[in-house]
């Protein structure tokens, strides 16, 4: 390639990232009036007029795919079908059995067959209700997070970040990144991107456990669900900035202290460290001219086919999260609405949550450890509990920050061969839990 050919790819690429970016932040970001009253991201405003266009479809919708995935779950394991087999290589039969509950469920509300305390509004209608929000805001969330993903902002914010890395959180600048692909991507990104860096001699075992512990940050598409589930989407800007600051205020903290720091500083072929220092660790040259230009070059990669990408594998991914919900949602909401076991669980919480002034302490309390378990499953309890929207704006961005939950991240840690036991997730959760609290608390009541 000659030099004018390579001058006109970056201001191609160029281009291409700053109108990608633009269009991602837009949606996600800026809000709009829609009328004298209110204001909303346009991602509020796509996912409304959709669902109301929709109606009472959405809900024969959201069963005929859950039944779909049953089929196709039951056909990968009694057909040779490769493309079925590839679609479900990590449903087990846990997966799978969770599927037909949802399914089943699904049917029984839909065609209102059973008792009355089962398909009462709070409880079943409530489970369906979220299975079919959850649907549309994850598919189409999913689908327009490309913008942030593919036009070069991951790598335009990763490389602003570096120089705070190394100083503030005693790892590489390139750990930036990492953080990043989680947040507008997935938790399971950022740890695979962390778990190859680490296979490949760029991180110790402490970098590499400091960073997927600390930096695997809720994405954006799971922030819109839980706003979504939790009634509360005008404030979701307002949840994402909170969380991504505070996210980063804990690290500094979580990463200095045990389990964390008791790590070894080896790498994964068994060499220790060296000494490193700031100068030695970033890249010379001006920072903005560093990042633009790793930008340029993200976004003059990105292909039209990108688009039916997302859009498929956000179908896909939403009709597996629909199924979860479908299932475990109405079990938690029959085990919070007719037992005490959640009110149990809350006892330790609910002083402190009084002494930070959040209304309705007592029923967003039981909520405070739920999400080690899966992170929308707090949203998804207070979500019929008539809570005020400023306890609902602390228990969604609490989930979003706690960052372990045993249904994706914490089982992509473990299946890494990053050097974390179950034990080591489960204290770093209570000590991002505890400090958190009261972070979450003040954000809260800046917001509101």
């Amino acid at each position: 390639m000659n030099n004018a050919e390579t001058i006109q790819g970056r201001s191609s690429g160029a281009v291409k990232a700053l109108l990608g970016s633009m269009i991602g932040l837009l949606i996600f970001f800026i809000p709009f009036s829609v009328d004298a009253d209110k204001s909303n991201v346009p991602l509020v405003t796509i996912i409304g007029a959709i669902k109301a266009f929709l109606g009472s479809n959405l809900e024969y919708i959201t069963l005929g795919l859950t039944i779909l995935l049953c089929i196709t779950w039951v056909a990968s394991k009694v057909t040779s079908n490769a493309a079925l087999k590839r679609y479900h290589r990590k449903d087990n039969i846990v997966a799978g059995s969770l599927f037909l509950l949802g399914a089943v469920f699904a049917a029984l509300i839909v065609f209102k067959i059973g008792p009355d305390w089962f398909l009462h509004k709070d409880v079943g209608g409530l489970a369906l209700y979220l299975g079919g929000s959850v649907l549309l805001t994850v598919i189409i969330a999913g689908f327009f997070v490309l913008f942030l993903t593919e036009f070069g902002f991951l790598e335009f914010v990763g490389t602003l970040m570096e120089p705070l890395m190394r100083p503030l959180y005693r790892l590489p600048g390139r750990a930036a990144v990492d953080a990043v692909a989680s947040f507008v991507a997935a938790p399971a990104v950022g740890i695979f991107i962390t778990n190859k860096l680490y296979k490949s001699g760029h991180y110790t075992q402490r970098e590499a456990a400091s960073i997927a512990t600390n930096f695997s940050i809720c994405s954006l598409g799971f922030f819109a669900l839980l706003a979504s589930i939790g009634g509360i989407m005008d404030y979701l800007p307002h949840m994402i900035i909170s969380s991504f600051i505070i996210n980063f205020l804990l690290a500094a903290v979580v990463t200095r202290i045990p389990p964390l720091n008791n790590k070894q500083d080896i790498y994964f072929d068994g060499q220790p460290a060296q000494k490193t220092t700031a100068s030695t660790d970033q890249p010379s040259g001006n920072i903005w001219m560093r990042a633009c230009s790793a930008a340029a070059e993200r976004a003059s990669m990105t292909r039209p086919d990108v688009f039916y990408k997302y859009f498929w594998e956000a179908a896909t991914f939403a009709q597996k999260i629909v199924a979860y919900i479908l299932s475990i949602a109405t079990i938690a909401l029959i085990v919070g609405t007719y037992t005490s076991v959640f009110d149990y669980l809350g006892m330790v919480f609910e002083p402190l949550l009084n002494l930070l002034a959040l209304p309705d302490a007592d029923k967003i309390a039981p909520t405070v450890l739920l999400s080690i378990a899966e992170i929308a499953l707090p949203a998804i309890i207070i979500a019929g509990a008539d809570v005020a929207p400023m306890s609902v704006f602390f228990v969604c961005t609490l989930s979003t920050i706690q960052i372990i939950f045993f249904t994706e991240s914490a089982n992509a840690m473990l299946e890494s061969d990053i050097p974390l036991t179950v034990k080591d997730l489960i204290v770093i959760f209570l000590i991002r839990t505890v400090l958190a609290i009261p972070l979450v608390a003040l954000a809260t009541h800046l917001v509101f």
